[in-house]
C-alpha cells in the first residue's frame, strides 16, 4: 500500500536485478507486464524495497508437506 511506511528505500533497476538475482532483461519484463510495483521519476524507474519484498512474499511456494499435510 502506498504511504504505508514512513521511510521508503528506493532502488533502481540494476540494484533490483542484483537483489532478485535476475538479469536486467528479466527486470524489464516484470516492469513491462506490470508484475511488480514501481515508480517513475524524471525518466528513472525506481522500486521500493518494501514492495519488492511483498512481491517475493506473494510468490512464495509452500512445501508440499505444509500444503497437504504429511503424505
Amino acid at each position: 500500500m502506498i504511504g504505508s511506511h514512513a521511510n521508503k528505500k528506493l532502488i533502481n533497476t540494476a540494484e533490483l536485478a542484483e537483489y532478485l538475482r535476475l538479469s536486467k532483461t528479466s527486470v524489464y519484463r516484470l516492469i513491462e507486464k506490470r508484475s511488480i510495483r514501481f515508480y517513475k521519476a524524471g525518466g528513472h524507474i525506481l522500486f521500493d524495497i518494501y514492495d519488492v519484498d511483498e512481491y517475493l512474499k506473494n510468490r512464495c511456494v509452500e512445501p508440499i508437506e505444509r500444503k497437504y499435510g504429511n503424505i
